[in-house]
């Protein structure tokens, strides 16, 4: 039987566009495969601009980088003659809407009918939108997650609505209210946080991780903006940009003639104002709709846009902590190869349509446009993998951490009764003791050489009672 492609990848090989193909690709007639969807044949669009991107819109997943690139390629005039012919028509005011919108040009038409009624730019059923802000001359109600210059989509699959339904952020918020130390122990949690993201980057958690955490305290519950984000990287690096990055950039390794061997290509430094604008516009638009597809947007984007020279990871911890309302640092550090795996998903199409010289400094001078493949992006797999480490906090690190407060505060309480040790003396004790499972270890006892060996074994015996559940929780793993 033979394929006929259809939609995006239609308009791609038609209009010769240098994008990547729609996945899936739809097809009509073909073997089905992971990557192609197969639509019976009476689905056969019209062989035209009109007819595919009619299909595109009705059938396909919103794909803007193909749009884009499609808008920039075919004739306007054809484009005109189909909305002009349809003006009514929910999926023609919709690619003029995208067109005005990603192009930011007008088209030779007149205003839609006022008496037109409204359809959203993004069908709310399956994706996590923005706010609606209606727009007179298209009739159209737009609630793109983002503006032209920075828009990433998360889609509901049916994993995503799953985690929606658990109710995971009430059920962290009741297990917290539980506890009669909330403050602290949100404190000792993002403290915990913020030593797993600098053990993300094999880095010491030493004065200027303290500096970060002080920092992240601060800017936790309000709005990013340029200066923030400047003055976070401030915070955790030595030789920071003083603004947004001025060189290329580049992860990855080194042939031993030095040459770069990338594994990500950061976003040109010429480009950094307009994405990063568009960036926290973005930012701004999403700061309190869904917490997860916000998140997983945002702190994806900006890591793939890489705007500073150094401390883009941590900062993009913190932001998935901020608008996805959950640490999840530690999470990522106990599922780093799913971590690493999320990121190169969205790194490979980039470095895959990237081209690059090797400047006489040994770095990377990118030579094509690569700024879209920075603007628009679907982080659905990354959301999804989000939600599941949201769902391991909530689920198991939350209540065992929360137990080992009230465990350890038991036990500084009973020994410090018995002994009225000085509290870093005490603290350091029983921290040395959950480490081992409740047992001081011979070589850390000369620590200790003002207690005699029945007040370590007293000792041993509080912090052994004290966190016995805890210990339970923690060896069940």
């Amino acid at each position: 039987m033979s394929v006929h492609y259809c939609g995006y990848e239609w308009l791609k090989r038609t209009y010769e566009l240098d994008v990547d193909s729609p996945n899936p690709v739809s097809k009509i007639g073909g073997a089905k495969d992971s990557n192609s969807r197969i639509f019976r044949p009476e689905y056969q669009p019209d062989e035209s601009l009109a007819g595919h991107l009619l299909f595109a819109l009705k059938h396909e997943n919103l794909n803007l980088s193909i749009l884009k690139a499609v808008f920039n390629s075919c004739d306007r005039k054809e484009l005109e003659l189909w909305i002009s012919t349809n003006p009514q028509g929910q999926q023609t005011r919709r690619a003029w809407f995208f067109y005005e919108w990603l192009t930011d040009k007008k088209l030779e038409l007149p205003d839609a009918d006022t008496k037109v009624r409204y359809v959203d730019a993004l069908d709310e059923k399956s994706y996590y939108t923005g706010e609606k802000v209606n727009s007179p001359r298209h009739k159209v109600r737009n609630n793109m997650p983002g503006v032209s210059a920075f828009c990433w989509l998360v889609r509901k699959t049916p994993t995503m609505k799953a985690f929606d339904n658990k109710d995971l952020h009430q059920k962290m918020r009741d297990t917290y209210s539980s506890h009669p130390m909330l403050g602290r122990a949100e404190a000792f949690l993002l403290t915990k946080d913020s030593q797993s993201s600098f053990e993300i980057e094999k880095e010491k958690f030493d004065n200027r991780a303290v500096r970060w955490m002080k920092t992240v305290r601060a800017f936790m519950n309000s709005r990013l903006d340029d200066s923030k984000l400047f003055e976070m990287q401030r915070q955790l690096v030595s030789n920071p940009d003083n603004g947004w990055r001025k060189d290329f950039g580049w992860i990855g390794d080194r042939l031993p003639d030095a040459t770069p061997l990338p594994e990500h290509v950061s976003a040109h430094p010429e480009s950094l104002n307009g994405l990063m604008d568009g960036w926290l516009k973005s930012y701004s638009l999403m700061f309190e709709r869904h917490p997860v597809a916000a998140a997983t947007a945002l702190a994806y984007g900006f890591i793939i846009i890489h705007p500073f020279s150094d401390g883009n990871g941590r900062i993009h911890r913190f932001i998935l902590h901020q608008l996805g309302k959950v640490p999840v640092s530690s999470e990522l550090l106990e599922n780093i190869d799913d971590y690493i795996t999320s990121l190169k998903k969205l790194s490979a199409p980039i470095l895959n349509r990237s081209e690059w010289t090797v400047t006489a400094g040994y770095n990377i001078e990118l030579i094509n446009d690569t700024d879209d493949l920075y603007r628009y992006a679907d982080a659905t797999d990354q959301a999804e993998f989000i939600y599941s480490c949201i769902e391991q906090f909530v689920s198991h690190r939350l209540p065992q951490e929360l137990e080992y407060l009230t465990a350890f505060d038991e036990a500084k309480r009973i020994i410090d009764e018995k002994y009225g040790m000085p509290d870093k003396d005490l603290t350091l004790l029983v921290n040395l003791c959950t480490q081992n499972n409740g047992d001081l270890s011979n070589r850390k006892r000369k620590l200790f050489e003002q207690l005699s060996d029945d007040d370590i074994a007293f000792a041993e015996k509080v912090i052994k009672a004290s966190f016995s559940d805890y210990f339970k929780m923690t060896n069940a793993q």
